[in-house]
């Protein structure tokens, strides 16, 4: 029997499957990176299969995911690409509509940027030019560095309400409060770029593809959380949507095929629990 707050060891359609017969409550919001089929360095998963093959997987994964899926439910897709494919995300992308979803939102998850002060307002507390973030540098004399990835925001019917301020900021300009009607506090809906930068590892990572927590955590958050919210992560990996979960007090489950992953989860979500009830 399926309990939430927990972590299964199995692949996801079976969990799926499971989560269908058993009648369990349905899923409020899925947030996700799959395996990008880039050839990363996955302990039991190979990342280097055939494209149609990657893609079909993918589409029944979206499919399935629809039947656990509440009506108003979200689905949080972050998915990269390389260089050499910049087309993988939005062939992604087109499997999940294939499937049935409708893409809502288009969220540029931004890892590093560069900003010079002739291109920022007088009042920005910037006085220097700057780069902040970090990402793994590309050896091209063709290609760019790439610096982001998407978050596609898919719903059932495209009309689900989020909540924008949730994940908002504050106006730099404060007389923009009260100047336009929708502006009534101190606070702007943040907008579809979203700049979550890696905190820096010095040390071998233990998972060769986990995001940032904020990510996670502000995708719920845009959702809305309401009483007995239930996250689901297909590819929970390491546990860093499960801990986002934790900090936001909602439940959460997930499915990893790897147990040694699995092991570092627990044992993350475990000193969460801990340093939560400390403070």
């Amino acid at each position: 029997m399926i309990h939430v707050n927990r972590i299964y060891n199995t692949d996801c359609m079976e969990f799926m499957n499971q989560l269908k017969k058993e009648d369990f409550i349905k899923i409020d919001a899925i947030i996700t990176s799959p395996p990008y089929n880039i050839n990363k360095s996955y302990s039991r998963y190979n990342d280097k299969r055939d494209k149609n093959e990657y893609l079909l997987w993918l589409q029944k994964i979206a499919n399935k995911s629809l039947q656990v899926l509440k009506e108003d439910g979200s689905f949080f897709l972050n998915v990269g690409g390389r260089p050499a494919d910049y087309m993988l995300p939005f062939e992604i992308c087109s499997k999940f509509i294939e499937a049935g979803y409708k893409l809502q939102n288009t969220i540029h998850w931004i890892k590093s940027i560069s900003i010079e002060v002739e291109d920022i307002g007088k009042n920005n507390f910037i006085k220097t030019d700057s780069s902040i973030g970090h990402f793994k540098p590309i050896i091209s004399e063709r290609f760019l560095s790439d610096l982001h990835e998407y978050i596609f925001h898919f719903t059932k019917k495209g009309d689900k309400a989020i909540d924008k301020l949730a994940v908002g900021v504050t106006y730099q300009d404060k007389s923009n409060i009260g100047r336009w009607k929708s502006a009534k506090t101190d606070k702007r809906d943040r907008g579809n770029i979203w700049f979550i930068p890696y905190n820096t590892i010095q040390e071998k990572r233990p998972h060769p593809a986990t995001f940032p927590e904020k990510l996670p955590y502000l995708c719920i958050k845009l959702h809305g959380i309401r009483k007995n919210t239930v996250i689901y992560d297909p590819f929970i990996g390491i546990g860093t949507t499960a801990l986002a979960c934790i900090n936001l007090n909602v439940e959460f489950l997930g499915t990893e095929i790897d147990n040694k992953y699995i092991e570092i989860a627990n044992e993350n979500i475990k000193l969460r629990y801990i340093k939560n009830k400390k403070s």
